[in-house]
C-alpha cells in the first residue's frame, strides 16, 4: 500500500492464505523507476517484475529480490509493481492488474498505521503513497477490498498519535468496519516465512533493511522499548510494542470515506499533484482551527 518494503508486510497474510489453497498474487506501489526493468508494462504504470527482470547494476527495487527469493520456496515468483503516480494513473494500473488476473479481492496492506488518518489530525505521518493506493481501489467496483495495517506504533517515529490510530479504529468499529485483529506469533509457519524473505532480501540490500519490518521482527520476537534490530535506527527512540505485531483489519470503502481529501486525488496524475492536494488539505483544515470551527 505505502511502496517500498510494505510488500514484505503482506506476506504473512499471503503464506496463510496460499496454505487456504488460495491463488494470491503481490503487488506494491513502487520506489524504483521502470528504465531498468526488462517486463513489458501491462499498463503505463504497471510491470510484472520477476527474478530476471534487472539487467545489471544496484537499483532499489525489493520486489525483484522478493521475487527471487520466491523462487527459491516453490513459490509464484510474478510480483506485480505499480509506478509511484497520481490516482489516476495508478487506478488504470489497477483497472488493468484486475483484468490481467481475473481478481475478486484486493487487500492493501500497510506497514503502519497513518493509512487511517483522514486529513485533519496533528500529524499525518507519510500519507502520500497510502492514499494514493487508498482512493484507487476504492474506485474499483464488484470487487471485495479489505485494508490491514500492520506495526502500530512504528508511524510516531513521523509524529503520529497513537490516540489518533485508536479513535479512527473506534469510529470504524462503530460503523461496522473493523474486522478484528489477530497477532503473528513465532511459532506461526507464515510468519517463519516472513522473517525468512525479509532476512533473505535485508542481505541482498544490506543498505536499505526496512526499519518497518525490522520493528514489527522485533515485536514478534517479544523485544519492547527502544530496541533496534538494524543500524538505521541508531541514534533514534523507538517504541517496540506486543501491539506492534497485531495485524488490525478494515472494510477498504470505510476507510476511503474518511480521507478528506479523497476526491481531489482522483483527479491527480503526479507526485507533485498529491503534494498539493494534501499541503492544500492541510491549509483548509488550519484555517478553520484558526476561525474556531473545530
Amino acid at each position: 500500500m505505502g511502496g517500498g518494503f510494505d510488500i514484505f508486510c503482506g506476506l504473512p497474510l499471503y503464506f496463510a492464505l496460499r496454505a487456504e489453497g488460495r491463488e494470491v498474487t503481490l503487488a506494491n506501489l513502487s520506489f524504483t523507476t521502470f528504465s531498468p526493468l526488462l517486463p513489458t508494462p501491462l499498463a503505463p504504470a504497471l510491470v510484472e517484475v520477476t527474478p530476471h527482470s534487472l539487467t545489471g547494476g544496484e537499483v532499489y527495487l525489493p520486489e525483484y529480490h522478493l521475487a527471487r527469493w520466491l523462487a527459491t520456496q516453490g513459490e509464484p515468483t510474478r510480483v506485480y509493481a505499480f509506478k509511484k503516480m497520481g490516482v489516476r494513473p495508478v487506478l488504470t494500473a489497477y483497472r488493468a492488474l484486475v483484468k490481467h488476473l481475473h481478481l475478486d479481492t484486493i487487500i492493501l496492506v500497510d506497514g503502519g498505521t497513518d493509512a487511517l488518518m483522514r486529513g485533519d489530525e496533528s500529524d499525518l505521518g507519510t500519507p502520500h503513497e497510502d492514499a494514493i493506493s487508498l482512493a484507487a481501489v476504492n474506485e474499483l467496483g464488484g470487487l471485495k477490498r479489505f485494508m490491514v495495517s500492520l506495526g502500530f506504533g512504528i508511524d510516531a517515529f513521523h509524529g503520529v498519535s497513537h490516540w489518533d490510530v485508536l479513535k479512527a479504529t473506534a469510529e470504524l468499529a462503530d460503523a461496522g468496519a473493523f474486522l478484528g485483529s489477530f497477532s503473528l506469533t513465532p511459532e506461526m509457519r507464515p510468519v517463519q516465512l516472513y522473517q525468512d524473505a525479509c532476512e533473505a532480501v535485508f542481505e541482498q540490500m544490506p543498505r536499505h533493511i526496512s526499519i518497518v519490518n525490522a520493528s514489527i521482527l522485533s515485536a514478534i520476537h517479544g523485544h519492547y522499548g527502544d530496541y533496534h534490530l538494524t543500524e538505521r535506527t541508531q541514534g533514534s527512540t523507538l517504541w517496540i510494542n506486543p501491539l506492534m505485531s497485531q495485524s488490525w483489519c478494515y472494510d477498504l470503502p470505510a476507510v476511503a470515506q474518511r480521507l478528506q481529501y479523497r476526491e481531489a486525488l482522483l483527479q491527480t496524475l503526479t507526485l507533485s499533484d498529491v503534494d498539493q492536494v494534501i499541503i492544500d488539505n492541510a491549509e483548509s483544515c488550519c484555517r478553520i482551527v484558526n476561525s474556531g470551527h473545530v
